[in-house]
């Protein structure tokens, strides 16, 4: 049992030969987000009562006092002493263990005091959660709920109970290896916020400095390059292997966790976790990014149309064979795109990079979904973004020293999609840059809105200086480049479907939640976007929002290199709030002018926005009022550009609108 439970935590090997590409959804209104799973069993876990949905009649109580830090484990009644003991025994082996590497535990023992705690939080066991284990809380306006339920996944609690009853002669960190998944994961759900901003960034804050502990519980040092287990590493190594069907040897290649342990393993030094906090987190943001699962969007998401989808190959020794591209297959639409293929295939062969189907076409390029043989470092299929040097445009491209540069700095930032490398193909005039691979399409195709948005940037030599100009040379760019949007036309050719059904209110708040957060998350780090738009956002079908193109980013000197942002932040709102909810897509909107006129905004609010009565969906927890106000003051606030100059106003207006989105539901903040 125990060794069959680990199966639900053993992710895709990312290195199989056709990882699938599509992801089995199911319509639901339910935010969650979660990181493991599939989204039918979690709908149905979530539709459960909570009298289904958890073991009866077992639930310990978990106190945590910060000074001195000490955990206590309090069994309600009789019939959950023994799951009291356990954790109590899984706990106590995993600080034992700890306690020699002083920087180690004092990051295991932050995880848990460094939040003050005024309630207990309650551990539950459930036969039908979908992970391993999950974090509940249930909602409340205002604030917290009443407890924080940490729910374990009674199966695999039973497997490591009888395990460890059965363990007679095992030495102690034989015993920890076994109960060391379950201890682990009671205390990431602890130390998770109650109330994140953002639930994504804080799951890697908590993943990363979990995984700085695991590396150093679980392994002793490297040798010959490989990392050498210690004995509870050894016991938990050997039963990942026999969950993912993955011989041991071949874990940290072909397993992600191991994989990115490996890359990790300079950590072993065991200095503070301060020194290594920037690429622990890089490291579980790419880890994450593959198991990311936000329920309401990912059930939104369009399944690949026929033509769109990728090569299959087959590998002979070292060879890797695929059919001949041919217009209307493999995201081949025309002869243009055709010879495209032709011409950059063979040199990226040679690279290692075989073509498997053309993602999308830009302004300055074409991007490419490839099998990846370049480097092991990268994962099995990335992104390569081709960029033609010739012509009129050379200046609007990066270099790829500078894109490398800005690629790096972002590399934390979980709402954009890495870098990984640069170059420029042999013998020809093309730059290339090899990205994270998101499956999905951008928003502008999702909303259906493709060609109607302001046409790209860019046009700002890469060595000019941006900071200083002035709010009359802002706007004049932007002008300029809504001006430009008629020359937009031909991607309304391009393939792309629209979202499955029309976004709910729910849905709707979730998606402009994804896209705010973005552009505080770049603004904070030093940047500016320059080209903000819905066709350089986009929805993985696994419903992650990611920003795609970094083209025109330029660091953030005074707040005037902001203003475009919010100048077309300001659009692009418009047209997500107007275009995800309707049934018949094609309206004639004047989103310029609705983004300087608050009457006009008003009215269409009021009578075009074909969301329902928010107050009977909310049961009176959201007027019509309440959201109309939140929204009309993130679209006009972004125009006359007070973000730009406030950013705690706009940090204080995405706090609003979340609260907006929670209250509109009450569901339980889940989080695995």
């Amino acid at each position: 049992a125990l060794r069959e439970s680990h199966r639900v935590e053993a992710p895709p090997d990312q290195r199989q030969s056709i990882p699938p590409f599509e992801v089995a959804t199911i319509r639901t209104e339910s935010s969650t987000t979660v990181f493991g799973g599939q989204p039918a069993d979690w709908v149905a876990y979530l539709s459960t009562s909570p009298t289904l949905r958890y073991e009866p009649g077992v639930q310990v109580y978990v106190y945590l006092q910060a000074s001195p830090a000490a955990v206590a484990l309090e069994a309600d009644g009789e019939d959950s002493e023994w799951l009291a003991r356990l954790l109590r025994r899984g706990y106590d082996l995993a600080r034992r263990h700890l306690g020699q590497k002083p920087s180690v535990i004092a990051t295991f023992d932050g995880l848990l005091f460094e939040r003050p705690r005024e309630r207990p939080s309650v551990v539950r066991l459930s036969p039908t959660l979908p992970s391993l284990g999950t974090r509940e809380m249930e909602y409340s306006q205002g604030g917290a709920g009443d407890c924080v339920r940490i729910v374990l996944q009674s199966p695999y609690v039973f497997g490591v109970r009888d395990a460890l009853d059965v363990s007679e002669g095992l030495s102690d960190a034989e015993k920890l290896g076994i109960c060391w998944s379950m201890v682990s994961r009671f205390v990431s759900l602890l130390a998770f916020p109650s109330m994140p901003r953002d639930r994504f960034v804080a799951k890697i804050d908590v993943f990363a400095r979990m995984s700085y502990v695991a590396l150093n519980l679980l392994y002793e040092g490297r040798h010959a390059g490989r990392l050498v287990p210690t004995p509870v590493g050894d016991v938990y190594e050997t039963l990942l292997s026999e969950a993912s069907d993955i011989p041991r040897e071949q874990l940290c290649e072909r397993h992600p966790y191991f994989r990115m342990l490996a890359k990790l393993s300079f950590m072993l030094r065991a200095r503070p976790y301060e020194h290594y906090e920037g690429e622990a987190r890089i490291a579980a943001r790419e880890y994450l990014d593959a198991t990311y699962l936000r329920l309401s969007l990912a059930g939104a998401m369009p399944a690949v149309p026929p033509m769109m989808r990728p090569m299959e190959f087959i590998r002979k020794r070292h060879d890797v064979r695929v059919p001949s591209p041919q217009i209307g297959r493999y995201g081949i639409l025309d002869d243009d795109d055709l010879e495209a293929w032709k011409r950059v295939n063979k040199p990226f062969r040679k690279l290692g990079f075989t073509l498997l189907r053309q993602l999308g076409m830009g302004d300055f390029g074409r991007v490419y979904e490839v099998l990846n043989d370049n480097n092991p470092a990268f994962p099995a299929r990335v992104a390569l973004k081709v960029d033609r040097l010739i012509g009129k445009k050379k200046h609007a491209i990066l270099e790829a020293q500078e894109a490398f540069r800005i690629g790096s700095e972002l590399a934390c930032a979980p709402h954009f999609v890495r870098l990984y490398d640069t170059g420029t193909l042999p013998r020809e005039r093309f730059t290339y840059h090899v990205l994270q691979l998101v499956d999905g399409d951008t928003l502008d195709n999702l909303v259906g809105v493709a060609g109607v948005e302001h046409g790209s940037v860019g046009s700002v030599p890469r060595s000019a200086p941006r900071s200083g100009r002035s709010e009359h040379q802002a706007r004049r760019e932007y002008e300029q480049a809504v001006a430009r949007r008629s020359g937009q036309a031909w991607r309304r050719a391009r393939m792309g479907l629209p979202f499955r059904f029309p976004l709910s209110p729910a849905m709707l708040l979730d998606l402009l939640t994804s896209v705010l957060l973005s552009l505080e998350e770049v603004h904070q780090l030093g940047y500016s976007i320059n080209d903000l738009k819905n066709d350089n956002l986009m929805m993985s079908r696994r419903g992650q929002v990611k920003g795609i193109d970094l083209d025109s980013f330029t660091p953030v000197r005074t707040e005037a290199d902001k203003f475009t942002d919010f100048m077309f932040l300001s659009g692009s709102l418009i047209l997500l709030l107007f275009n995800a909810a309707e049934t018949s897509r094609g309206r004639e909107l004047a989103w310029e002018a609705l983004t300087q006129d608050e009457v006009s905004l008003r009215h269409e609010l009021d009578a075009y926005w074909p969301l329902g009565d928010v107050a009977r969906l909310s049961e009176g927890r959201v007027s019509h009022a309440a959201m109309t106000e939140v929204l009309v003051d993130l679209v006009l606030r972004s125009r006359s550009l007070t973000y730009a100059r406030r950013p705690d106003v706009f940090a204080a207006d995405i706090a609003r609108l979340i609260e907006v989105k929670r209250a509109l539901l009450v569901e339980d903040l889940v989080i695995d």
